[in-house]
């Protein structure tokens, strides 16, 4: 391999990792926000008395799932796409019943 394609191939190499740590800090941000997301919004849940079970029963998600999203344990959950609509699904019950009823 001539010398060019050598430093062609780390250049590629270098950009390439730090696209990947770009990416990775923005994984963990939006991670960081859905975490900040969902413990408010369990609050919300708890003071206001919305049961777990009025919420599986609306959007027909088990109540194991909704203990996982409650609890943070999303590799309990299905694989996607499913667990990005439960976890929509869950927000948007708490979002959309807090707004009704302020």
């Amino acid at each position: 391999m001539k010398s060019n394609q050598i430093i062609y191939i780390m250049v590629l190499q270098n950009f390439k990792n730090k696209l990947d740590e770009s990416i990775n800090r923005i994984d963990q941000a939006t991670d960081q926000s859905l975490l900040k997301k969902i413990k408010n919004l369990k609050e919300i849940r708890v003071s206001t008395d919305i049961e777990l079970r009025s919420i599986a029963d609306k959007t027909k998600i088990s109540m194991k799932n909704l203990k996982s999203i409650e609890s943070f344990n999303f590799e309990k959950l299905p694989s996607e796409p499913w667990r990005n609509s439960f976890i929509s699904q869950y927000c948007n019950f708490i979002e959309n019943f807090n707004d009704e009823n302020n």
